[in-house]
This record gives C-alpha cells, sequence and structure tokens, in this order.
C-alpha cells in the first residue's frame, strides 16, 4: 500500500435504554460501562468516548458527582462528547412534538447541569430517517447526527437536506455502529457474521468523495451496553492492541482517537461538496418492532391529551386562574417507583411540564424486549397512566370545576374542529341528564354488546383554539337503512355505505363523484413469522384466512349509523364496527378483539385496492409517497429486514391517501395505527405482530388481551394535498374535548383567518403563551392570528428559544407567511400585557 490514510477509532457503546428490558438495569449497566471508559480515557491520556443520550450521562453523574470534574476537563479537550437526545428514540415512529421535546430536554440538561452547548445528535441504531430531521435538529441547535445502518453502510459523510431546505451534516458508521477490522489481519472474531457480514473490513474505495476532508471515522463499540472488557471478549484483543497492530503493520496508515466533533468540524457551514439525500428513509426493521402494537396507540393518543392540557393550560392562564392545579406538587416523575427503593422523583416548581414530556418521551426509547420484556411494557404502562392522571387534573383545573349539567368543550386546533364526537361510557353517565334534554336530532345514545351505553354527538362548527359551552347541531339530511338479506344499505348527503353479509366487505361510494371504495374487513388474515421483531421474515404460504360469521345493523341514526361484523380468525372472534356519519363522509372502521396471545403470528387487514405509486402517507410534519425511497437505501446487516420487505412495509403517522387509478378521486384513511403493508396489488394494515424478541427469542410480543384499532375513511380530491390530508387527519387526532363541568365560560384563545396550518403545540412557559406553526404543504402559507393570546407584538423562535425576529401586531392581528414545510414558533407573551 503507498496511498497515506487517515483514520480516527471512536470508543463508544450504544446505550439501548429498554434493551434489557428493565429500564433500571440498563441505567445501571449504563453507569458501569461509562464509568469504564472515561477511567481508560483518563488514565491513557488520548483515548475518547461518546455517550449517546443525555439519560445515561444524567445518570451516570446522580450516582458518581465526583466525576463532573473529569468529565468537564474531557470536554474541553476535546476527548468526550455527549449526544443531544434525552433518550434514543424511534425516528419513523414518534410524532413530531415528542421528537422536539426530546432534544430539547437533552440539550437544557447539558446547558443546566455542565454548562456546555451539545451539538451532536447520536442516533447509532435507528433504521429509519424522517425528512424533518434537519429542520427540527438544526432549529434545535444540533449540527451533525451520528448513525448506521439506512444507506451509505460502507461509512460515509454526507448531508441530509429536509423539505424546507435546512441540511443536517450526517456521520454514517461503516458497516455498523461496532468496530470493524482496518485491514485484512486474518484475526477471527465473535462480531463477523453477526453485527455485519463475515470477512467485512474498512474499505479504503472514494475516500475523497466519501471523506472529502481525509479521515476515516470508524466505531470502537463492541456493541450494545458492552465494556471494554467485553470488547476483548468479542474481538480477541483489547481495541488498544487492535490500535498498535495496524500502526506497526502499515506505514502509511495513521490512526488515533476522536470524537464526533473534531472528525465533523470541517464540514460545518463549508461548500464542501457531500452526497446529499432528502426526504424519509423507511425502516430497515420493518413496522413497529419492540412493543406491543397498543402500546402505539396509547402513546399517540397519550400525545394528544398531553398537547390538550397544555393548551388547557394556557386558556386557563388567559382567564385568571393558575397555570396547574395544587395536586402538581405532588406529581411523580418518570423515576419514581411504588417498590425497590426508588426516589420519589417529584418535579421542581416550573418544571412540571417538562417531567410529563419527560415520562413521555422515555417511554420511546427505540428498543424493548430483552430478558425482562414483560417487566418493561409494564413499566411503560405505569408511566402512561400517571401521565394521563396527570393531563386530566390540569384540564380539569383550568376548565373545570362547574356545574355538570352544563359541560364545556375544549378546542386545540387553530383551523376548524371536528364536528363529530363520540362519548366514552363514564363521560355519558356523567352528561346523562343534560344529553336527555337535546333536541331530537342533535344527539344519539349508543347500546354497546358490552358495558355501559355511550353517546354521538353533532357539534356545531367552530374555528380556533378555544373554551365554551358544549352546543350541538341538528344533522342535515336523514340517514337511511335497508337491511336486506345480501348486505346492508346506508344512505346519507354525502355517502353511499354497503356491508356485504357473506363477505364483510365495506362498500363506500361518494354520491357527488360516484367514486367506489370497497374496503375487504372480512378479508382479514393471518401468515406466520419466522423470524424475530426487527428481521421480520414470514411465511407466505402459511396464510390463515379469517371467515365472516356475521353482520347486523345496530343503529340507525339520526347522527350515524352502526353495523357489527363478527369475524373469526385462528379460532378467535374478532369484532368489527362500522360508523356512517350523517353531516359529513366519514366512515369508522374499528375492530377489537381479545388476543388469547399466540406467537409468532402477523395479522394483516386489507384497506384498498391501489397500486404502490398511488399512495401517500403521513410522516412527522411531513409526507412521503410509497415509492419515494433514495436510491441508496440497502438492506445489509444480519438484523434487517430484506430489500424486499423494505419495499413493501412502512410506518405511518396519522393518515394514508390512495390515488384512484381509475378515476379522478381518492381516498383518506385516518388512524393511529402505525404498521402497513403493500402487496404491490393493495394497502394492507399490519393489525399485529407477535414475534419473539431479537433481544431475546424465548420472549415474544404476544400482545395478550384487548386491543382495538381505528380507522376513518373519507372520500377526498384525487391529489393528497389538495384532499389536505394532514389537517383533516389532525382534525380527527386533536378532536375536540369535552369538560365536564366546563361550560360556565367562553374563551377564544387563538384563532386563524388564513390559510391552513397546523398548531402543532399552544403552551406556557411561566405566564408567556407560545405556539408551534406547522406549514405541512408544499406551498408558503400565510396566518392571520387573532385571539386573547395576541398582543401588540410577538416573537418568532427556533426550537433552542432564540429570537429570529419581531413581528408587530395590526389592527388585533398578527399576520405571517410560513415557508413551504416550516416550522415556526411564536413568542406571543402573558396575557394580561395586552
Amino acid at each position: 500500500m503507498t496511498t497515506e490514510r487517515n483514520v480516527v477509532i471512536i470508543p463508544t457503546s450504544h446505550l439501548d435504554l429498554f434493551w434489557l428490558g428493565d429500564y433500571r438495569n440498563c441505567l445501571e449497566r449504563g453507569e458501569e460501562v461509562i464509568r469504564d471508559y472515561l477511567d481508560r480515557a483518563i488514565e491513557s491520556g488520548d483515548e475518547t468516548f461518546v455517550i449517546d443520550t443525555t439519560i445515561f450521562a444524567e445518570y451516570f453523574l446522580a450516582q458518581n458527582p465526583e466525576y463532573e470534574g473529569p468529565i468537564r476537563k474531557l470536554i474541553e479537550e476535546g476527548r468526550l462528547e455527549i449526544g443531544a437526545a434525552y433518550i434514543d428514540r424511534w425516528e419513523n415512529l414518534v410524532l413530531g412534538e415528542s421528537i422536539i421535546r426530546n432534544i430539547q430536554i437533552g440539550r437544557a440538561w447539558g446547558r443546566d447541569r455542565l454548562g456546555i452547548d451539545i451539538k451532536l445528535a447520536a442516533h447509532p441504531d435507528l433504521p429509519g430517517l424522517n425528512a424533518q430531521t434537519g429542520q427540527i435538529y438544526a432549529q434545535a441547535g444540533i449540527d451533525y447526527y451520528v448513525t448506521s445502518r439506512k444507506l451509505f453502510q460502507e461509512g460515509r459523510v454526507w448531508r441530509h437536506r429536509a423539505p424546507d431546505g435546512t441540511a443536517m451534516t450526517m456521520l454514517t458508521w461503516p458497516e455498523h455502529y461496532v468496530f470493524i477490522p482496518l485491514l485484512d489481519t486474518g484475526l477471527h472474531h465473535e462480531a463477523d457474521g453477526v453485527w455485519f457480514p463475515p470477512e467485512t473490513q474498512l474499505s479504503y474505495d472514494d475516500v475523497a468523495g466519501r471523506y472529502p476532508h481525509g479521515t476515516i471515522a470508524v466505531s470502537g463499540s463492541a456493541g450494545d451496553l458492552t465494556k471494554s472488557s467485553d470488547f476483548t471478549e468479542r474481538y480477541g484483543q483489547d481495541l488498544r492492541d487492535y490500535v498498535a497492530k495496524y500502526r506497526s503493520e502499515d506505514p502509511d496508515l495513521t490512526i488515533g482517537y476522536a470524537i464526533p466533533a473534531t472528525v465533523l468540524a470541517p464540514y460545518l457551514n463549508t461548500d464542501t461538496e457531500l452526497a446529499e439525500v432528502s426526504g424519509s428513509i423507511p425502516s430497515v426493521w420493518g413496522v413497529a418492532p419492540d412493543e406491543e402494537m397498543r402500546f402505539f396507540h396509547r402513546v399517540r393518543a397519550l400525545e394528544a391529551l398531553l398537547l390538550d392540557a397544555e393548551t388547557a393550560s394556557a386558556i386557563g392562564i388567559a382567564a385568571g386562574r393558575a397555570a396547574l392545579p395544587d395536586s402538581s406538587g405532588n406529581w411523580r416523575g418518570l423515576f419514581a417507583e411504588d417498590a425497590y427503593f426508588a426516589s420519589d422523583d417529584t418535579p421542581p416548581e416550573g418544571k412540571e411540564w417538562e417531567w410529563l414530556w419527560r415520562m413521555h418521551v422515555f417511554t420511546q426509547d427505540h428498543n424493548g424486549g430483552g430478558q425482562d420484556g414483560p417487566l418493561s411494557i409494564f413499566q411503560k404502562k405505569v408511566r402512561h397512566d400517571r401521565m394521563k392522571g396527570y393531563a386530566l387534573e390540569v384540564v380539569d383545573h383550568a376548565l373545570g370545576g362547574g356545574d355538570a349539567q352544563q359541560p364545556g368543550i375544549l378546542r386545540t386546533r387553530l383551523g376548524r374542529s371536528a364536528t363529530e364526537l363520540l362519548l366514552d361510557a363514564d363521560t355519558t353517565a356523567a352528561l346523562q341528564p343534560w344529553l336527555e334534554n337535546l333536541p331530537a336530532g342533535t344527539w344519539q345514545p349508543l347500546a354497546e354488546h358490552e358495558g355501559s351505553p355511550t353517546a354521538a354527538l353533532n357539534l356545531v362548527p367552530a374555528h380556533g383554539v378555544s373554551t365554551s359551552p358544549l352546543q350541538v347541531s341538528e344533522v342535515l339530511g336523514a340517514i337511511s337503512c335497508d337491511d336486506a338479506e345480501q348486505a346492508i344499505g346506508i344512505q346519507t348527503e354525502h355517502l353511499q355505505v354497503s356491508v356485504d353479509r357473506a363477505t364483510g366487505t365495506v362498500t363506500i361510494t361518494e354520491k357527488a363523484t360516484g367514486a367506489q371504495w370497497p374496503v375487504p374487513v372480512g378479508a382479514a388474515y393471518a401468515v406466520p413469522e419466522l423470524g424475530n421483531d426487527v428481521t421480520l421474515k414470514t411465511d407466505e404460504d402459511g396464510r390463515v384466512d379469517a371467515s365472516v360469521e356475521s353482520v347486523e345493523l345496530q343503529d340507525g341514526g339520526p347522527v350515524l349509523a352502526r353495523v357489527r361484523i363478527r369475524w373469526s380468525l385462528l379460532e378467535v372472534v374478532w369484532t368489527t364496527t362500522v360508523r356512517v356519519w350523517g353531516a359529513s363522509p366519514r366512515v369508522d372502521i374499528d375492530t377489537q378483539v381479545d388476543w388469547p396471545g399466540f406467537e409468532k403470528w402477523q395479522i394483516r387487514m386489507p384497506m384498498a385496492a391501489v397500486g404502490r405509486a398511488a399512495v401517500t402517507h403521513g410522516t412527522p410534519f411531513h409526507a412521503s409517497g410509497w415509492l419515494d425511497v433514495p436510491v441508496e437505501q440497502q438492506s445489509r446487516m444480519p438484523d434487517e429486514i430484506s430489500q424486499e420487505n423494505i419495499d413493501a412495509y412502512r410506518e405511518i403517522q396519522h393518515w394514508a391517501h390512495l390515488r384512484s387509478e381509475t378515476a379522478d378521486s381518492g381516498l383518506g384513511i385516518i388512524t393511529t395505527h402505525p404498521a402497513f403493508r403493500h402487496d404491490g396489488d393493495a394497502l394492507e394494515a399490519v393489525l399485529l405482530r407477535t414475534a419473539p424478541s431479537c433481544g431475546d427469542p424465548r420472549m415474544a410480543w404476544t400482545n395478550p388481551g384487548r386491543t382495538v384499532w381505528n380507522f376513518s375513511f373519507i372520500p377526498t380530491p384525487a391529489d393528497w394535498q389538495g384532499a389536505d390530508m394532514p389537517e383533516l387527519a389532525d382534525m380527527s387526532w386533536r378532536s375536540p374535548r369535552v369538560v365536564v363541568g366546563g361550560g360556565q365560560s367562553a374563551l377564544e384563545l387563538l384563532n386563524n383567518t388564513g390559510d391552513d396550518v397546523r398548531l402543532s403545540a399552544l403552551f406556557a412557559e411561566g405566564n408567556n403563551i407560545s405556539a408551534r406553526l406547522v406549514n405541512q404543504s408544499g406551498r408558503e402559507r400565510t396566518v392571520r392570528l387573532r385571539g386573547a393570546a395576541v398582543g401588540a407584538s410577538a416573537e418568532l423562535v427556533d426550537l433552542d428559544g432564540k429570537v429570529q425576529s419581531s413581528i408587530d401586531t395590526v389592527d388585533g392581528e398578527i399576520t405571517l407567511t410560513l415557508p413551504a414545510w416550516r416550522i415556526q414558533t411564536i413568542s406571543l407573551g402573558a396575557p394580561g400585557n395586552r
């Protein structure tokens, strides 16, 4: 060899929060790993280390306060770097606001605890990437992102460009996030064939193209939660010995230690020519790995509740109430346990919202399972229940406390709110006297086949963020039902719906266009899963089809009509409820099962027959066509799905849009369910996966007990942007919330009379109210904001809280134009300063 090559090794250990199941075991193990590598760095004088996430750094310093001085010194010397994310969350499964809060919490910890401005995002194991990552991270103060998998697996520095034009500098480890041989030394090690293909070694091809500034960065990790002794065990000798051996064997190889900051500094704020990719990158683990399916449904419902609670608190402040209830002094954080002698983890005054978001994002680490997988499921559910209770306390404090005879309604959207509203059994019981006095045609009691009665309401149309007495309106246009022998027919002003008694197929016909969409509910089926939760191998020849047992008409109006379909699959009874609303062109298809915990199955339900090119779906603050995949993506590692399955599976957020291939029309599907598959002919929802855990094959994601899936189908224009799918999905996800006893006052906090944009969050910091707007479209949109939150002026701030510019109010209105795909936070000030 005659070509000089510069290689730096970056020692690290991928710190999974739930890889061992119990988060406490992972944090304890992480504490041992960090201490081991810090001691090596201190002793050696040249070795370095990277801590992926701040939750591990936070825990380490809490257990080892005497290391604060050495940590500060190593950071100052450029030999220690900490990733800014609080936890190593999923990319394609976590909603946009959680991604923002996760990075804000992590960076705030770095400033408050160590006085450092963290610039690194370290997500070495994440299986996908969403299109808006660059904009979110750059706005939050992140300069570069270190990862593996997905694409450029030979190793490369590259740029990922967000749809608003923001670019993030990316470093992809060669082959994997573990150490690979730098030369053909003939050494064999345990990692060979497990972490990467056999006989792998570092490629020196096209170094000038892959690393224009000449330095190749290689991970020095031995894997997940591994210490230096584990490196020796897996690779046959210490990392130091490898470095010494390579130096002696090849005089043209310059080798040393570094951190990402020093490797990537030459690429920042320069015009260095790099490979560039845009758009979302699908997961190389398929769909919804490492968790039960209902976990994802629950997390998305909880995020809506948490956002509603923040908004309610801001409304309460504007109305002169305290931001939080007195009970907030007794709240317990994510580390609070009822046993094991853990602390109560009570949030400090002024940090209550951060503590709630910490709990929320904490449960969304990208790993679960392992030896104590069922315990991790329970630990996450405990925190979800805790957070739900606290959020409801906030809503009741801010808006409730009045006479239950006059309920209130909380609306948390800038645009129009949904008019269709289902009350749960508890709310129905609390409001029963009020309901019975409503005019005919405005509400409908619903008898349930199990449990207490519920109710459906048709709300008065409304726009903007507000609280007011709950008001209803009569459904215009009667619902007619034909309970015929072969099919049940339902007619509304907008739709004609037929439910076939033999097949369970629900056919939705839009009257205005004649567009017809069959949804073959009864064609659900199961296939065996042969791999684990991340390799996703199936036996398509082992398919088992469902059989329809009964189709019954339950209700015929005036607010909605309902049909119940009972079907059997794997000798388990499933119940699908079809709701056809009278006031809007919407059909809900909800499915419920009490699953007995059978292992190694994948359950699928066909949605509609269109080609892949006709499907677009929601991603965090963005949208992706099914086929919009970077050409650089490749399946390469043993712990990833096949290239065929990368083409077939997608994780979606909130919505999918199907463009008709025979008519100028489309179909919107709105759901909290994330997992979908396309076999080339039709879109399918992956209802369940009960594969073994990649952490421990003895533990499978059995999903025992009850799971419910919600899908809403709405005929739309052929173009997803013309249909404004993000807006339709947000109307459903952020639907109005009934507040028992909350109808004593009315207050409009914020309204938009301009173009539609999403209100991602509206929250108070102290008494100052801020709103985060998202233009989730490909064209600029102008908003015009009015309401009690609008004062004489406002400030535009980034996600790091830095002021970008000021904007004046004219005639009580703030006018702001958002470029395409822009995420913009506006600080509106304190309601009292009006």
